[in-house]
């Protein structure tokens, strides 16, 4: 069974603007990065401009709550987490990049 953030970036392919709509505000909801390159790609392609803003507000605002969650924990983590954390962002901008 797919866990939540792959259920709901599937759904973000669907035909149904609405679904694609219902799909971005519940990756919102989950909060995770890993959701930002589903986010951007739907942003660059979808033909729908309201899905299109939709997508990029929800991504803008999962990147700058994972901003502050990793300066957050920056000051109370050892160096070690805050190497993976930055890895992880890392991997999300990359992935958001397209890269």
């Amino acid at each position: 069974m797919p866990d939540l953030l792959e259920l709901w970036t599937q759904r973000l392919r669907d035909s149904d603007v609405a679904v694609r709509r219902e799909a971005i505000r519940q990756l919102e909801l989950l909060g995770d990065p890993r959701a930002l390159g589903a986010l951007a790609a739907l942003f660059a392609l979808d033909p729908d401009l309201e899905t299109r803003k939709l997508a990029q507000a929800v991504g803008k605002a999962i990147y700058q709550a994972a901003q502050r969650r990793i300066a957050t924990e920056t000051a109370t983590s050892t160096e070690a987490d805050r190497r993976a954390a930055a890895e992880i962002l890392q991997r999300a901008q990359a992935k958001r990049q397209g890269r």
